[in-house]
């Protein structure tokens, strides 16, 4: 009985055992399958086109030229942001890390955002803004990165030349009719199926763009000076006729984040009440006491003024936005 009885333990043993391979085996199977059907899934997720940009108006005319084809990524997207001063965040980073495209100003206009771009991505698209631009030459470019025309700016209180460089190049209508060029282009490499809608849609984007800059030539401010207590908005006004009378000190003062010299700030603000300057252009987003001075002398002197913003005010996209611009640039010169 004792030996019976031991054979049968064995076997039962190894059918458990048997039993329990089998299960197993079948597990595996179906993890593997899940693992598979998962991995499916992640990589239909991820054919979907990342770009990040610094501003939302970047995103914007990335998204009239992409529409719904590719997912858009905004770091700085609120009129209460100063892009000059941003520190990226670490999800940012990771944002940036992972975007097939990126579109930045350049310039040292947002730095943080040259220093992210292609870092941990060998294979991703940079879209740098100034060098599309075609706006500088190479030297001019060097300048601007290293921050030469921020530093080099204060000749003399009384002089108002101009030669620092400005790299607010969305202002200027052409050069964002360049990048929007280039952002098809850069998109047509990625999703080379939507790369024939990707021209159609900027060669659209150009012509408005072509409309804004015929409206803008024919406001008729030339002759007329204009103050800006900082160059945001320099590359339509001049389209409009304007002539940039900015004291050079005032510019290197707001983007370096120091005082104006107590008699270039007076210096303006008799310019504004002899009628020497006929129109200022005011940056909210940049503001400080002394261009707060400012602005409250040329209403005293009732000499037209205007907010510039550097981000999309809510509501606007890039077309609507300097259309808005371009009319109250109109009615002040009227």
């Amino acid at each position: 009985m004792r030996i019976v009885f031991i054979v049968r333990l064995e076997f039962s043993m190894k059918k458990s055992l048997q039993t329990v391979a089998v299960l197993s085996v079948a597990a595996l199977g179906l993890a593997a399958c899940g693992s598979g059907d998962n991995a499916s899934n992640a990589s239909s997720s991820d054919d979907t086109v990342k770009v990040v940009t610094t501003t939302d108006v970047y995103a914007d005319i990335v998204k009239q030229v992409a529409g719904d084809t590719v997912e858009v990524t905004s770091i700085i997207d609120s009129t209460s942001q100063d892009p000059h001063s941003y520190e990226a965040t670490s999800q940012d980073r990771l944002a940036v890390q992972d975007a097939d495209v990126v579109v930045l100003n350049g310039g040292g206009y947002d730095a943080f955002m040259e220093d992210l771009a292609g870092s941990d991505n060998p294979d991703q698209k940079v879209i740098n803004a100034v060098e599309v631009s075609d706006l500088f030459s190479d030297e001019e470019m060097t300048e601007l990165t290293e921050g030469h025309s921020h530093d080099e700016g204060s000749e003399d209180e009384h002089d108002h030349d101009h030669g620092e460089l400005n790299e607010h190049v969305w202002y200027s209508l052409d050069a964002m009719e360049k990048l929007a060029d280039q952002v098809a282009t850069s998109l047509g490499e990625v999703s080379s199926d939507n790369k024939d809608r990707y021209v159609q849609a900027a060669d659209d984007f150009g012509t408005r763009i072509d409309d804004l800059a015929a409206q803008a030539e024919s406001v008729g401010a030339e002759g007329k000076h204009y103050v800006a207590t900082e160059p945001v908005p320099g590359y339509l006004l001049q389209t409009a006729g304007f002539e940039d009378s900015t004291p050079a000190d005032l510019t290197s003062a707001v983007e370096s984040g120091n005082d104006l010299a107590p008699l270039t700030l007076q210096e303006i603000k008799d310019s504004l009440k002899n009628g020497e300057t006929d129109f200022l252009a005011y940056n909210e987003q940049t503001s400080t006491a002394q261009t707060d001075e400012i602005l409250n002398a040329a209403q005293e002197n009732d000499v037209p003024n205007t907010s510039f913003t550097e981000t999309l005010p809510e509501g606007e996209d890039y077309v609507s936005w300097m259309q808005t611009n371009i009319d109250n640039i109109k009615n002040a010169v009227a």
